[in-house]
C-alpha cells in the first residue's frame, strides 16, 4: 500500500476508534453526524438554512433505509409556525457510518464527489435527478453526508429490480437525460473548476496504485463464472490491461461530465413515467461513451441490445448534438461505444469479489445480472480487439 494511503488509513481508524470511545451528543456545530439517527432537528435546521432561510425544523423521524457503499436513511420532516409549501417534508440521507464506506470512498477518490455535485453541478441542470439540499465532507475522518430529495414521495420513483425489464422508450429517455448534462458540460471550463472531479485516465492510476490492498477481481470473476463466457475468464489478465486502455482513451479528446457509475441500478422511473439517474457519488470526467456504454450494457437485456443498439447510438448523437455536444462521426462513435464496454466488467467483478470486511455493495443477484449482460457485450462487440488486445 502506498504511503500516502496508509497515513490516511491510520487517521481515519484512529478518528473511528475515538468516536466509539466518546459518546454520541448532540452536534456541534460544523459536526457532521456519525450516522443518519445522529441527526436532530437543530441541526436540520442549520444544514438547510442556505437552501430555505428562516425555516426551522421542529421534529424529524427516520423511517426505513439500508446500506451499502453509504448508509441510507429516508427521513420525514416537520417545520414550526406556518412553513410554505414548498419545504422538503421527505429527504433522502446518505452518511458514510463505518470504516470501511470511509476508507472505500476516500481512498478510492471519491469522498467529495456526491457532496461536490449537489452542491456546484446539479442546480445548473434540467434533467430528471434528485435535487439536493446539503453536502458536506470532514477531510479528517471521512465522514460525510448529503441530503437530497425522497424522489420516491416527490415523484413516486421507483428503482430497477434484477426482475425488471427496461423496454426501449425507457432506455432512449436515459439516455436522452444524459446527453443533456453530456452537452451542457461538453468541454466546459468549469470542469476544470472542480478539483475533486478526477479524469478517468487520473483514477485509473488510483486503481493502479490500490489495486495490490484489495484485488478482489479474481473472487469475482470465480464466483461469477456460470454468467462469464469460457473465452472471457481464460483472458482475466487481458480483461484488467483492457480496461487500463479504456480508462486511458475515456481520458484524451473533448471531456464532459461523467455520471461515472451509469448502471441501470442507479435509474428510476417516475409516477409520469419519466426516467432519472439517482447516485452520483462515482462523478468523473471524460468521454461521453463511459457513461453511454455503461448504461446500454447493463440495461437491456442481451437480445434487445444486439437488436437496438445501432440505433440507440444514433438517437443519443442527435440528442448530444442539440444539447450543446460536439458528437464525433458516427464510426468514431461506435468504436468509443465498443472500447468503453470494459471497465463495467471490472467494476462488477469488484463487487461481486467483494471480502468479508467490505460492505455489500450489491445484491448478488445484481452482481450476477449486470455481469452475465456486460460480458455478452464484450464478446459481441470484440471489444478487447478495440483497444488493441487481439
Amino acid at each position: 500500500m502506498k504511503a500516502w494511503a496508509l497515513g490516511r488509513v491510520a487517521r481515519v481508524l484512529a478518528a473511528a476508534a475515538s468516536e466509539r470511545i466518546r459518546p454520541s451528543g448532540p452536534l456541534r456545530p460544523g459536526e457532521l453526524p456519525r450516522s443518519p439517527e445522529g441527526i436532530d432537528a437543530d441541526w436540520l435546521t442549520a444544514a438547510l438554512g442556505a437552501s430555505f432561510p428562516g425555516a426551522r425544523v421542529s421534529a424529524v423521524r427516520v423511517l426505513g433505509g439500508s446500506a451499502g457503499t453509504t448508509t441510507r436513511r429516508a427521513f420525514e420532516l416537520e417545520y414550526a409556525g406556518d412553513p410554505t409549501a414548498d419545504l422538503p417534508r421527505r429527504l433522502f440521507v446518505k452518511c458514510t457510518t463505518g470504516v470501511s464506506q470511509r476508507l472505500m470512498l476516500g481512498l478510492g477518490g471519491f469522498i467529495e464527489t456526491e457532496p461536490g455535485f449537489y452542491a456546484e453541478v446539479r442546480p445548473g441542470l434540467e434533467i430528471e435527478a434528485p435535487v439536493g439540499y446539503f453536502g458536506a465532507v470532514d477531510p479528517r475522518t471521512w465522514r460525510s453526508i448529503v441530503m437530497m430529495e425522497d424522489v420516491t414521495s416527490t415523484r413516486g420513483a421507483s428503482f430497477w429490480r434484477p426482475t425488471a425489464k427496461v423496454a426501449r422508450e425507457q432506455v432512449e429517455d436515459l439516455l436522452a437525460n444524459a446527453a443533456r448534462w453530456h452537452g451542457a458540460l461538453w468541454d466546459s471550463p468549469r470542469l476544470a473548476g472542480w478539483p475533486w472531479l478526477k479524469s478517468t485516465a487520473e483514477q485509473m492510476r488510483l486503481i493502479d496504485a490500490l489495486i495490490a490492498m484489495a484485488d478482489r477481481t479474481r473472487a469475482g470473476v470465480r464466483r461469477a463464472a456460470p454468467v462469464i463466457p469460457p473465452a472471457l475468464r481464460a483472458r482475466r489478465s487481458d480483461l484488467y490491461e483492457g480496461m487500463r486502455r479504456s480508462m486511458q482513451i475515456a481520458g484524451a479528446g473533448e471531456r464532459t461530465y461523467l455520471h461515472g457509475d451509469l448502471h441501470v441500478a442507479n435509474t428510476y422511473a417516475t409516477a409520469s413515467g419519466r426516467m432519472g439517474v439517482a447516485d452520483w457519488q462515482a462523478g468523473l470526467q471524460g468521454s461521453w461513451a463511459f457513461d453511454y456504454a455503461y448504461l446500454l450494457i447493463t440495461a437491456l437485456e442481451v437480445e434487445d441490445r444486439r437488436a437496438w443498439e445501432r440505433e440507440l447510438l444514433d438517437g443519443y448523437l442527435e440528442r448530444l448534438a442539440a444539447a450543446g455536444g460536439r458528437p464525433p462521426p458516427r464510426e468514431q462513435a461506435w468504436l468509443a461505444y465498443r472500447q468503453a464496454t470494459l471497465y463495467p466488467f471490472f467494476a462488477w467483478a469488484y463487487t461481486i469479489g467483494r471480502s468479508r470486511l467490505q460492505p455489500r455493495f450489491q445484491p448478488e443477484e445484481t452482481s450476477l445480472t449486470m455481469l452475465r449482460r456486460i460480458a455478452a457485450a464484450i464478446e459481441d462487440l470484440d471489444s478487447l480487439a478495440a483497444v488493441g488486445l487481439r
